[in-house]
């Protein structure tokens, strides 16, 4: 009897047995490797910080992708990247793109990233200048062009009819350093500077953010024509997990300050807190990377202004592609 039971048992347990080890060999067949994607960043930017969310906080990998960051050091060593094959995105100014596609290259962005302008101007709180009409007469320090900030100060001069303000142009990253000293009277600056400044003793003459409450395409993220034709699965992978990363920055402040102190280590804590959520709460990180038609018209407004681009060469349509950012968020 105990023979019986045990031969009955072994026939059951085999095909059993097999059963569960062909399922595992085909789990293990379909469980694809990550796809390797390469995306240049401008700068180390704590504008940025949707891009290193998606990173350190491992949303590509779940959405299949093994992202590698590349600082390329300038937008248009970014955008290079892209059109010669070496990188499959690069995240700078969506201008930057359409500058190189006036050209001859197809670029076209698919997510937006930083949403807002994140340009202030400060000076030392012992300082007389109380709002941007005060600089008139004064020195101003600012970043050697090209760049969106000194663009950005050379049309509110303009725009706001503010006389004789000379302009002390600097490397970007070191505009605090003639206010310093004692050869600026004022500097217009991004984050992580901004903090820096201001725990030093520094205060804000003027923001930016509050001149484009439709938003500002100041950062996005581009890649080729032909990668969305080729690749359209990476793209939607790809703009889906900034999207999770943008949605998680508005959810979790702290997450987001947390991946911000691990990705400038050499920084005060405290001035990382204090940007990060001043961005945040300017709206300066996308919280979707949709690309508004309005936002991207104020950055084409500015290049136009300052002559880069010829009206009318550079349309929204040509330029955006929002369909993975709609299919990211369910639309």
């Amino acid at each position: 009897m105990e023979n019986k039971t045990m031969k009955r048992f072994i026939r059951l347990a085999i095909p059993l047995a097999t059963g569960f080890a062909l399922g595992a060999a085909l789990e293990t067949a379909h469980a694809a490797p990550p796809e390797k994607v390469v995306v240049y960043q401008a700068f180390q930017s704590i504008q940025y910080l949707p891009l290193y969310v998606a990173i350190d906080k491992g949303l590509f990998a779940k959405h299949g992708l093994d992202v590698q960051k590349v600082t390329a050091g300038s937008g248009a060593a970014g955008v290079a990247a892209v059109i010669g094959g070496h990188a499959d995105f690069s995240l700078q100014d969506p201008m930057t793109a359409s500058l190189a596609n006036l050209k001859g290259a197809s670029l076209v962005n698919v997510a937006n990233v930083v949403a807002g302008v994140p340009v202030w101007i400060i000076a030392p709180a012992s300082s007389p200048l109380k709002t941007q009409s005060d600089l008139a007469g004064k020195n101003v320090s600012t970043a050697l062009p090209p760049t969106t900030s000194t663009y950005l100060l050379q049309r509110l001069i303009k725009q706001e009819n503010i006389g004789d303000v000379k302009l002390n142009t600097v490397q970007i990253g070191t505009e605090l350093s003639p206010v310093t000293a004692g050869r600026a009277d004022a500097a217009t600056l991004y984050e992580p500077q901004v903090d820096e400044g201001l725990a030093a003793g520094y205060k804000i003459v003027y923001g930016f953010p509050k001149a484009y409450p439709g938003g500002y395409a100041f950062s996005t993220i581009d890649t080729l024509a032909s990668t969305i034709k080729d690749k359209p699965q990476m793209v939607t992978a790809f703009v889906k997990a900034i999207g999770d990363a943008e949605a998680l920055i508005q959810s979790s402040p702290d997450t987001a300050k947390e991946v911000a102190r691990a990705e400038f280590p050499t920084l005060s804590p405290a001035v990382v807190d204090n940007a990060v959520g001043r961005l945040i709460s300017q709206k300066i990180y996308a919280q979707t990377p949709e690309i508004s038609e309005q936002a991207f018209r104020n950055a084409l407004d500015l290049q136009e202004y300052i002559g880069n681009i010829k009206p009318g060469s550079v349309t929204y349509a040509s330029a955006v592609d929002n369909s993975f950012a709609k299919a990211a968020a369910g639309k």
